[in-house]
């Protein structure tokens, strides 16, 4: 009798065992299939696509995402700290949001808002934050820069904020500007119609520039900054100043 019982229960311990191996097994391609998938969808890009990636840090404290659009309240303030973008925070709230492009293979992460204030266009420089470096997130290579900036209005040459924040050439997946967010008007019912309409919604272009890497061509102390009035408002910023209405907006270019 006693024996019999030693044996079932020996039973028991065997197939407990094999349940707990199996468990181990299933979590572990479950991780392996996570993996796999997070993999694929950091270098799969799909225009217009909103992805959560990286946090922003200036020295060595992370910086939570700014969601104030009317005030602009929340956006971190430059004191003269390290800026950088690191690995994806846990939280939620120090993600940063970009829209992804996927054009002709140059693959784009586009910030969706302005993400500092309060900084020079030569201090960004100084940090090499204008015209691009490398730098490697999630264990991607990806040059970290700004966007080209020139006005087509002004007949100044092509560039990469009329193409995908504008959206010039009409692409499908981008929203396509209606006239009165290309309308520098103040009226407070355009002003609504702007500050609600999908271009903005998405881009976050409405009463906040942004530094683009475009020089001035009178003068090479001046740079270009896009958005404000207008999607399609373009103007001459000295480098050298600080305004509290003009912001850092980054792009990562991913390097295959």
């Amino acid at each position: 009798m006693n024996k019999g019982k030693k044996t079932i229960i020996g039973t028991g311990v065997i197939f407990g065992t094999m349940a707990a191996i199996s468990s181990v097994i299933a979590v572990s391609k479950k991780l392996k299939k996570n993996k796999e998938q997070s993999f694929l969808e950091s270098i799969e890009y799909t225009t217009g696509k909103v992805r959560n990636f990286g946090t922003l840090y200036l020295d060595n404290e992370k910086q939570k995402r700014p969601k104030d659009f009317i005030e602009f309240k929340d956006i971190p303030e430059y004191k003269g700290q390290k800026i950088k973008i690191n690995d994806t925070d846990k939280n939620e709230e120090y993600m940063l949001t970009w829209v992804e492009v996927n054009d002709d293979n140059k693959k784009l992460l586009i910030c969706d808002r302005n993400i500092l204030k309060g900084m020079s266009w030569n201090e960004l420089n100084e940090q090499n934050l204008i015209f691009g470096k490398v730098v490697i997130i999630e264990g991607k290579k990806y040059i970290l820069r700004l966007l080209t900036g020139y006005s087509e209005k002004k007949n100044y040459k092509a560039n990469e904020w009329d193409k995908y924040i504008v959206n010039t050439d009409k692409i499908d997946s981008l929203p396509i500007c209606k006239d009165c967010d290309m309308s520098n008007s103040t009226k407070q019912q355009d002003e609504k119609q702007k500050l609600n309409g999908d271009s903005n919604k998405l881009w976050n272009w409405y009463n906040f520039s942004s530094f683009t890497q475009s020089e001035g061509l009178r003068r090479e102390k001046f740079c270009i900054i896009r958005g404000f009035y207008s999607i399609t408002y373009s103007n001459q910023s000295i480098k050298d100043l600080k305004y509290e209405t003009v912001g850092y907006r980054p792009v990562l270019e991913l390097i295959e």
